[in-house]
């Protein structure tokens, strides 16, 4: 069986795009900001408040946190990714409970 790629073609496309930032503008932090804003608003805050900040600063421009602000956000993202595989873990397999009643075929003269 031949190995194929995670990666969808949309993060194929965002990763030659990220390349093609840096090599022509050499701006990262502008990649940066882009991807921050990219990111859900409920999602930032909900970061910042687990990374004990405000949960406000998710509504910030990235340029106005600080290094131990940003420094707090990755840890507390690193820590929640580690979580969250071990939730997909746990969270496959169980019972799959049928949402049908059993058949009942007394009255329609079919034998189950």
């Amino acid at each position: 069986m031949a190995s194929h790629s995670q990666q969808s073609p949309v993060d194929i496309a965002h990763t030659h795009l990220e390349y093609a930032y840096v090599v022509l503008a050499g701006d990262k932090e502008s990649l940066r900001a882009s991807r921050w804003n990219s990111i859900a608003q409920r999602d930032r805050r909900m970061l910042a408040w687990m990374a004990n900040l405000s949960s406000t600063k998710g509504d910030a421009a990235l340029q106005s946190l600080t290094a131990l602000e940003r420094g707090k956000l990755h840890c507390e993202a690193r820590r929640l990714i580690g979580v969250l595989q071990l939730v997909l873990r746990c969270a496959q397999g169980g019972e799959l409970v049928s949402q049908f009643p059993a058949a009942n075929h007394d009255t329609d003269g079919i034998a189950a």
